[in-house]
């Protein structure tokens, strides 16, 4: 992983999202054949949960749009569990997912990544190059796919890339800063083998769908 001083590798990301968009292409910089949303781990006493158990155990409707704020609140109105984590992945996660887009880019040696500047305990380096995603200013760093679950701060693993996307542009990631799921755009095939990947949490939206949390 390498922070870049100058670039143009971002520029499409710059010209593609929309700040005055709060769905899912607005923060996509390119139209994709599909979408999906990876939900952020759920930590309670050094044990995971996932969304539909939660969900389930409180009583609550559950679907592919599900926001944590509705079903972590059981039937006499009690908030139960600690929450996801917001703005970045856990390793573990960005790892089961790098190794499914893998398999979805011919260059999985050169991806490039976005770091919001403004992250506590995560300074970015001076000279490094600067870009837009749509409202965030972010650095740019290359290296290889491996390199998506690298901690950008001093506690390990509690900050990682916002964005990440191969050189071919195959597909892009994007981990909203105040947002406690993850979107992955692709081809077709991408984002069905991501589907059935094990050990994730992953359901199919539409491109208008919304990354507001209410």
């Amino acid at each position: 992983m390498r922070p870049l001083t100058k670039s143009s590798a971002a520029e499409w990301v710059a010209a593609g999202t929309d700040h005055w968009k709060l769905t899912i292409e607005g923060f996509v910089p390119a139209e994709y054949e599909a979408y999906a949303r990876v939900l952020h781990e759920i930590e309670q006493g050094g044990e995971h949960a996932t969304w539909v158990s939660v969900a389930a155990a409180n009583g609550r409707p559950f679907g592919p749009l599900a926001q944590w704020t509705r079903i972590n609140v059981d039937p006499d109105g009690q908030e139960w569990h600690d929450r996801p984590r917001v703005g970045t992945l856990t390793p573990s996660v960005a790892h089961s997912l790098s190794e499914v887009l893998a398999a979805f880019t011919i260059t999985p040696a050169t991806c490039f990544f976005g770091v919001w500047e403004g992250f506590g305990g995560s300074e970015l380096p001076p000279d490094i190059q600067l870009f837009k995603s749509n409202t965030r200013v972010m650095g740019l760093f290359e290296g290889p796919l491996q390199d998506a679950t690298h901690s950008f701060s001093a506690w390990p693993g509690s900050q990682l890339a916002n964005l990440w996307w191969p050189a071919d542009r195959a597909w892009f990631v994007v981990s909203e800063i105040d947002s406690d799921r993850t979107i992955v755009a692709g081809s077709r095939a991408c984002i069905d083998a991501l589907l059935r990947a094990p050990g994730l949490e992953v359901f199919e939206v539409g491109q208008g769908d919304t990354l507001a949390i209410s």
